[in-house]
């Protein structure tokens, strides 16, 4: 393995079809999210969380994908933070791209930070804590889609 990790190549098709996943996952925890129709006997915010982090990282697969032509593939999921801290994002001077893809590994981060509790944890998450992670999910959902539908 080089100083970069393992990384794939991929092409703007698969940039967009992980964008298809990741606005599945999130249109998913946002539902799973929702208090409407839930059995009470149940603590919905591990699948919410979970499917959320789902979205956070097939969002910023397709990130990468898009600017990059490839994303990160080894098995320490925070790699992928190092390779999204790599592309420039959106308009303007280079400071600027750099902070914004500054929030947006920061959100990343934020996702992975609650990944094994929600994936297989046994403590139960609040409500504070699933808030956190659907706001980092749908901050990369929402780059991704304007960057690989809107031309940026």
């Amino acid at each position: 393995m080089n100083a970069r990790g393992r990384r794939r190549a991929c092409t703007p098709a698969e940039a967009s079809t992980r964008l298809r996943h990741a606005e599945a996952f999130f249109a998913t925890a946002q539902l799973v999210a929702s208090e409407e129709g839930k059995p009470t006997d149940y603590d919905y915010n591990h699948v919410a969380a979970g499917v959320a982090v789902l979205a956070a990282i097939a969002a910023s697969d397709a990130l990468c994908c898009k600017l990059l032509g490839e994303r990160a593939r080894g098995q320490d999921h925070r790699q992928a933070i190092e390779v999204l801290e790599e592309i420039r994002y959106g308009e303007g001077n280079p400071a600027a791209q750099q902070r914004r893809t500054r929030e947006l590994s920061q959100a990343l981060a934020t996702a992975l930070d609650i990944k094994d509790e929600s994936h297989y944890g046994t403590r139960m998450l609040t409500a504070e804590q699933v808030t956190r992670v659907m706001r980092a999910a749908e901050k990369l959902v929402s780059a991704a889609r304007r960057v690989i539908r809107g031309g940026v």
